[in-house]
């Protein structure tokens, strides 16, 4: 074998790893419009950020973070206890106020244990009924998803870069070293049907 064959699939390996880092930082390079023979070049980030932007603010409110999910992710018992704490503490401090000092003398320990006990046993339809409306009334409105979409709009096409590679450099080094293998194979087998024609 001469050595133009066995260069071959080295050569095809380095065209494969090379236009799949092409590729890759074409996604997100040019940042500005190029134009070229009428032809308008611009990275697919920058061109497509608002589109790519309202389409992970949708996926995040109807199939990630569902409202009806996140409300009851957050309706424990632990939060329970602990909203019905707050409200029983500060309807004893607004009483603690109002009636005469000698009265909570000798009532103040069963107020307090008698707000407690009242917002404890209501609480939990309240939690119920909250969490109906508000999940329905934040589904109506896309708050998580205009939030997200507003968050992402509002990056510096630098840091949104840097998000992504943050997120996927791994994917994406894997992608590149793909097309380096894929690239030596074709050269192999390039090699292989030369050798046997």
């Amino acid at each position: 074998m001469n050595l133009e064959l066995i260069s071959l699939p080295i050569v095809a390996a380095i065209i494969g790893w090379g236009t799949n880092v092409i590729a890759i930082r074409m996604l997100f390079r040019p940042r500005k419009p190029i134009r070229i023979l009428g032809f308008e070049l611009l990275g697919v980030l920058p061109k497509r950020r608002l589109e790519i932007a309202r389409s992970i603010g949708e996926v995040l409110q109807d199939d990630l973070l569902p409202m009806d999910e996140l409300i009851a992710a957050v309706n424990t018992e632990k939060t329970r206890t602990r909203v019905a704490g707050i409200i029983a503490n500060n309807l004893a401090a607004k009483i603690h106020r109002f009636l005469p000092r000698f009265l909570l003398e000798h009532a103040e320990e069963k107020i307090r244990y008698y707000l407690e006990d009242m917002v404890n046993s209501e609480i939990e339809s309240l939690f119920a009924q909250l969490g109906d409306s508000l999940s329905q009334e934040l589904q109506e409105q896309r708050l998580l998803s205009k939030f997200v979409e507003d968050k992402i709009a509002s990056f510096d096409l630098i840091y949104l870069e840097e998000l992504v590679l943050k997120v996927a450099k791994n994917e994406l080094r894997y992608i590149e070293l793909f097309g380096a293998i894929l690239g030596f194979l074709i050269g192999f087998i390039q090699v292989a049907l030369v050798s046997l024609f």
